[in-house]
């Protein structure tokens, strides 16, 4: 586990199931990467709820994928 994986409450939920599943495959670099990135998606999703929909709003129908980056 990482170095603060024992301050649980700061850590998002998601990285904290994640490393439960796989954190014995990650070295320390690789879960400080899966904490920080859970953290964005956090970050991300919070950003989500504060946008007020109305019943009458559309969901946008066009998409388009980023090209040349790696998953």
């Amino acid at each position: 586990m990482p170095s603060n994986s024992g301050n649980n409450s700061k850590m998002p939920p998601m990285a904290i199931a994640a490393l439960a599943r796989f954190g014995e495959r990650l070295d320390d670099e690789q879960r400080e990467l899966l904490i920080k990135t859970a953290g964005q998606f956090e970050e991300a999703a919070e950003d989500l709820r504060k946008w007020e929909l109305t019943n009458g709003d559309e969901p946008d129908t066009s998409f388009k994928a980023i090209e040349g980056q790696d998953s």
